[in-house]
């Protein structure tokens, strides 16, 4: 009688798993049948069982789509195996050993960005971190001849060829350098000053060319907006302003590199440092070939750690964070310059030593962000790289939690009902396309699906909409049935090994 309870038990536990994992696949396909993404639309989904890479659900999953944004999960958690957790980028001043000061970047995004300095104990601004930078440096020399730009770390194709180019001006378009400043954007706030328009800076540059050709109007909205040549870093103030800005305006570098050079010389002289310079300009980049001595150790270092850089990447989405990676694993497997090129072949090469070579088949690589139009990834491949990244513990505590959630920032997008489990999702948008990837998971448990949505083809505000809607109610289907998934073993299997 014992053996007949305990099997009838069984039986009945084996019935509502089957039954569970029905109604899984029957609300997913619900969800896509109900999408009516349009005509021209299509939904590569697939998704996972993220302990046992298992694929669960497939629809469209291995048609090839533009990723957008999701490009950038890409990158960042290759940056995590190859740099590895505890990787640090430096912006360092050295002298030479002869009377120069060399500016060394190993192509770190966020210095002086103000959006991780908000994050300190105390917060900073960027000047203040100029500042800062500037007078440590001044505790150590008094004076020096010049000051030389290393950024080679880096090669200096600063703009994708890929990129829009009528929105390089934008904030998203920041081009990418071996040192960069405030995310490589200059923050203007025009404000109506007696007979003309004037505007504050951040970081503070009072050299910057700006020349007002806006209208001060009595009544009615700032329509303001400020314009920058793609040769230069001179910018027009353009259209109509009643009140000072209260938020930036935030206008992309052209010479990045050249632009933070000079702010650090501005405020080493500022601090009591003398330039002796016989040419009147105390900065320039160093040449290609140039074998420069230093003559002792940094003499002022600024450091940003990467789970910084990879919270920016992902969580708020910054191109240049994810560009400034890309070429970082270039560099860091070369030896040589970071570019796009070697950057994009190591990111190919690990993903095939991750997945195999058949299982990124239509893959295309051409930036680390997803600005490119012409990136290209399937739902099944980038589901499986969600899926190996969480068995690699390393990997998944750090990259995971720069990720969006439905309690955050995802929930600004989606009308999600109900969320009883962690959603850790990363959106992609660019024009006609609307991706969403990542994992749910019960914490207690561990259970967790890696899921991959990428919507191309959204040509109408409708279609949209709808893509939104497909993506919550697929979330939503694996929060109600998430216990069905296998539960962890107990040691993940590292990556390679």
């Amino acid at each position: 009688m014992f053996y007949a309870r305990v099997g009838l038990a069984l039986a009945i536990v084996l019935l509502g798993t089957v039954q569970s994992d029905a109604q899984l696949m029957a609300e997913l396909r619900r969800a896509v049948t109900a999408s009516d993404l349009g005509r021209d639309a299509i939904a590569g989904i697939a998704i996972r069982d993220a302990n046992t890479g298992e694929l669960i659900f497939e629809h469209n999953a291995d048609q090839p789509l533009a990723p957008a944004s999701n490009q950038k999960l890409l990158t960042s958690a290759a940056a995590v195996i190859i740099l590895g957790p505890a990787y640090a980028y430096t912006t360092e001043l050295v002298p030479t050993t002869d009377g120069a000061l060399v500016l060394v970047g190993t192509g770190d995004p966020a210095f002086a960005d103000p959006e991780v300095l908000e994050t300190l104990e105390p917060a900073l601004a960027s000047d203040d971190v100029l500042d800062l930078f500037a007078a440590t440096a001044a505790e150590r020399i008094e004076s020096a001849t010049e000051l030389i730009i290393d950024d080679r770390v880096f090669d200096r194709e600063l703009i994708h060829p890929d990129w829009p180019r009528d929105q390089l001006e934008r904030w998203y378009c920041a081009p990418v350098q071996g040192i960069n400043v405030h995310a490589n954007v200059l923050a203007f706030y025009p404000s109506p000053s007696g007979g003309g328009v004037t505007a504050g800076l951040e970081p503070a540059a009072g050299w910057v060319d700006i020349t007002d050709r806006a209208e001060i109007i009595d009544a009615g909205r700032n329509a303001v907006w400020i314009q920058r040549t793609e040769t230069d870093d001179a910018y027009v103030i353009r259209g109509s302003i009643r009140t000072r800005a209260q938020a930036p305006i935030e206008v992309s570098l052209h010479q990045p590199a050249l632009f933070a050079g000079r702010l650090v010389a501005e405020r080493l002289e500022a601090a009591g440092v003398t330039f002796n310079t016989s040419s009147g300009t105390p900065l320039r980049l160093a040449e290609p070939d140039e074998i420069i001595e230093h003559a002792s150790e940094p003499i002022a270092v600024w450091a940003t750690p990467l789970d910084d850089i990879l919270e920016r990447c992902n969580h708020d989405s910054m191109n240049l964070h994810a560009e400034a990676l890309l070429k970082s694993l270039g560099r860091a497997v070369t030896g040589e310059s970071g570019t796009w090129q070697n950057g994009v072949a190591v990111l190919r090469m690990l993903m095939v030593e991750t997945l195999g070579a058949s299982d990124i088949t239509g893959t295309i690589i051409r930036d680390g962000s997803g600005l490119s139009r012409e990136n290209r990834i399937t739902a099944s491949t980038l589901s499986a790289w969600l899926a190996t990244m969480h068995t690699e513990p390393e990997v998944r505590d750090m990259f995971r939690e720069t990720l969006p959630t439905a309690r955050g920032k995802l929930a600004r997008r989606f009308n999600f009902g109900t969320i009883d489990h962690s959603v850790y999702a990363k959106t992609g948008t660019i024009n006609h396309v609307r991706c969403l990837s990542g994992y749910v998971t019960n914490e207690h448990t561990g259970q967790t699906a890696a899921f991959s949505i990428l919507c191309n083809g959204l040509t109408t505000g409708q279609s949209v909409r709808a893509a939104y809607r497909l993506q919550a109610a697929i979330i939503e289907a694996l929060d109600d049935n998430i216990s069905e998934l296998t539960l962890p073993v107990d040691e993940p299997q590292a990556i390679g090994g």
